[in-house]
């Protein structure tokens, strides 16, 4: 009997490892290079519920489709942009929820209940980036 590892070898296997951590990053870069945009709140709603859903696709579909638009709309008008910030009053674990409901200026239940949402839809991947938010937003 072929051991399985020599049909396939150690090189593919860190080749896809490697192929994951990738993608993965770049799924978190477009969640959080679309929470700090400048796009409007239904904009930016929209698009996190595509990235979250479509992952690397929905990543992908971000770079590629919000970058002409945002060009645009940076020449048309100057943003003094508000920042994203862990709430303190809003707060039920980390207060990333209760941040971004008010940076997106809605009730934080929603937002939780869409998250909650997001968990099963992707599979739990949305708690790994709710742990990246706690670490990389600050808080108010």
């Amino acid at each position: 009997m072929v051991s399985p590892l020599i049909l396939f070898p150690l090189w593919a296997i860190v080749f896809v490892l490697l192929l994951v951590l990738l993608l993965f990053i770049l799924w978190i870069w477009a969640i959080v290079h679309c929470l700090s945009s400048r796009l409007n709140v239904p904009e930016k709603l929209l698009w996190l519920v595509v990235i979250v859903l479509l992952n690397v696709l929905g990543a992908l579909l971000y770079f590629i489709l919000s970058r002409s638009r945002g060009a645009k709309l940076a020449k048309e008008k100057s943003f003094k942009g508000k920042r994203l910030f862990r709430s303190r009053k809003n707060r039920i674990i980390a207060g990333v929820c209760g941040g971004i409901g008010e940076y997106l200026e809605i009730d934080p239940t929603v937002v939780r209940l869409v998250w909650v949402l997001l968990v099963f839809l992707s599979f739990g991947a949305a708690i790994i980036a709710y742990i990246i938010a706690w670490i990389i937003v600050p808080e108010k």
